[in-house]
């Protein structure tokens, strides 16, 4: 009599194994492509961004204003006209400066089938750009602050800005040359942009003699005497700052040709020779002594000395 031979092979329980493990694979895959498109995206989305903005402060600096469309910067700073830019999820980029002269704004749409995606994505994203918000509202342009995107939200917009060049956050302190000037003459106040606490900050001016000369109180410019000392200082700003003081007041100069709502610094010198102060008055003596001036804005929250100053003591 032949022996029966032992057939082999999968249970019911070992198949519905393998299918578990495999479905775990696929499903883990599916998850991690999912979120490594989506980490595409929003990175994809900051890039354009920031590239709008630099190409909004390239712009300022050739021209001297932001640009009023983006069609504005196609072309010169950014791909031309014919390429339509758009963000990952298929909707436009905006700018807008009107709303607030001192700051150039980028903003854009995402918009997920998850509401937690769409919120999740636009906070990621806002995170990485300068002066940057998340808002549900898209009425306005930009769109307001006020209304953040919350988890409910499945579109969401995100908000970007950047400050004046050379008055940014990174450039506060710093000095800009204002030019050149005569005795009397009209120093335009500088545009000065928000600081981090959303406060204006406040225009500021030094200047410095370069160049003086001692006369003595005459209208013979030609008599010349050694000078004792010598200061320069600064009246305003104002639309209309007052005449130099020292001798009664200097030559008149009308303030014209200026930014920032036309508003002005009036420099001035005061000279000693060994004769005493000269009259500033003297017909021509203003136009032979020349002064820098020097501008920067100041921060709010900048840090301070002490309050002693060559004026109070």
């Amino acid at each position: 009599m032949k022996a029966r031979k032992n057939v082999t092979g999968f249970t019911l329980i070992e198949i519905l194994l393998v299918l578990v493990i495999i479905s775990i694979i696929i499903f883990a895959s599916v998850g991690y492509v999912q979120q490594r498109a989506l980490q595409l995206r929003m990175d994809r989305t900051t890039t354009q961004m920031q590239q709008i903005l630099n190409a909004g402060l390239s712009y300022y600096v050739q021209e001297g204003h932001w640009p009023t469309a983006l069609s504005d910067l196609q072309g010169t700073y950014l791909p031309p006209v014919s390429v339509t830019l758009k963000n990952p999820w298929g909707n436009d980029y905006a700018i807008d400066s009107a709303s607030n002269p001192k700051l150039f704004y980028v903003y854009t749409r995402v918009n997920t089938v998850s509401a937690k995606g769409a919120f999740a994505a636009a906070s990621v994203i806002a995170g990485t750009l300068p002066f940057a918000y998340t808002s549900n509202d898209g009425s306005g342009a930009p769109p307001s602050a006020a209304s953040p995107c919350t988890s409910a939200d499945t579109s969401c917009y995100i908000v970007a800005a950047v400050n004046i060049p050379g008055y940014n956050l990174n450039n506060a302190s710093a000095v800009n040359f204002g030019g050149l000037y005569h005795h009397g003459a009209c120093v335009p106040v500088p545009e000065c942009t928000v600081d981090k606490t959303g406060t204006t900050m406040v225009p500021q001016i030094l200047v410095a003699p370069v160049q003086i000369s001692g006369t003595d109180e005459s209208s013979d410019l030609n008599q010349v005497f050694p000078i004792s000392s010598f200061t320069a200082y600064a009246i305003g700003p104002s639309a209309t700052p007052g005449e130099c003081a020292s001798g009664g007041g200097g030559p008149p100069h009308t303030c014209s040709g200026g930014i920032s709502g036309g508003t002005y610094w009036r420099v001035c010198l005061q000279v000693v020779t060994e004769k005493g102060q000269i009259d500033n008055t003297i017909s021509g003596w203003g136009e032979k002594q020349t002064i820098m001036a020097l501008t920067r804005c100041s921060s709010s929250n900048e840090p301070a000395g002490s309050g002693f100053t060559i004026y109070s003591n």
